[in-house]
């Protein structure tokens, strides 16, 4: 599915969200980019309202504050009961800690921005009264470089501390995944890499990893970055795929950082490149010899 599939099958998946909805061909009133006009068939009696009409925008955003915008309109008339405040966390709930994989395209995820309220005077007297919800949408591309990869090193070790964890770029994703408290979600980043020093075989990097820790209970994601940072501290390095060490140069914890923006664990990592690979034998003749 492309995103916008994805999107909508969230929000046309809520019970809680869809027994609010009025019906358009019965399917819950959900729609991108525009809905139906009132007099087209399909609407469920004379109810149009409410609505979710939901737009995004991706763009890229080399500061990581977003990948893009995801306006969602809630249309809900003054004649009838539901309100958008009514909707509006029912909405944000359909996005919240949730991971989605579009085909062929990097995960997304949603950190709510900020919510508007409106009013929409009709030509019939009536009143149309909505609320806008806006979203950053964060991409999270995967980090896998060359080899010796210092981020695939950090996946592989704390995938090794939390099994039960999906780590993207490193587990195999479905198109969507929800983030619990049970199964947290990982995700880890190379947010700089610098050459420290170099010898006639070796040439020495310093690569600063970030760890996310995507979960929507707090207490389970502070415990989980103490534990993180804390394991990584006592083994001093971390082993390489190729089997080389890259030492832990240094180790920060920021508890009250954004954990879907910047992530809460930020790791050091000293590690070598060679210069020179194993030259392999090779074959300049053959002989053979009959019996």
């Amino acid at each position: 599915m492309v995103l916008e599939e994805l999107i909508y099958k969230r929000f046309a998946g809520s019970e809680n969200l869809v027994k609010r909805l009025a019906l358009f061909g019965g399917a819950p009133a959900v729609f991108s980019p525009d809905p139906p006009e009132e007099s087209q068939e399909g609407w469920g009696g004379n109810t149009h309202y409410p609505q979710v009409i939901y737009n995004f925008d991706l763009q890229a955003n080399e500061e990581r504050n977003s990948a893009g915008v995801l306006s969602v309109s809630l249309l809900c008339q003054n004649t009838t009961e539901v309100t958008p405040e009514a909707i509006e966390p029912l909405v944000r709930d359909c996005l919240r800690d949730v991971v989605l994989k579009p085909a062929g395209g990097a995960p997304y995820c949603f950190a709510w921005a900020r919510t508007d309220a409106f009013t929409i005077e009709e030509k019939k007297g009536s009143v149309t009264i909505g609320s806008e919800v806006r979203f950053d949408i964060l991409e999270y591309p995967s980090w896998e470089t060359s080899d010796p990869d210092p981020v695939m090193a950090a996946c592989k070790y704390i995938k090794g501390l939390y099994p039960e964890c999906l780590i993207m770029g490193y587990d195999r994703m479905e198109e969507i995944t929800e983030a619990t408290a049970g199964c947290p979600v990982i995700y880890c980043r190379l947010v700089s890499a610098d050459k420290s020093r170099e010898t006639n075989t070796v040439a020495w990097m310093d690569g600063r990893i970030a760890v996310h820790i995507l979960c929507p209970d707090s207490e389970t994601r502070i415990k989980m970055a103490a534990a993180i940072a804390d394991a990584i501290a006592l083994d001093g390095e971390i082993t390489m795929l190729d089997h080389s060490p890259m030492f832990i140069k240094g180790l920060q914890v920021n508890y009250k950082s954004d954990y879907l923006k910047d992530g809460q664990v930020f790791v050091t990592g000293h590690y070598g490149l060679l210069r020179y690979k194993a030259k392999p034998h090779t074959l300049t003749a053959t002989h053979a010899q009959y019996k």
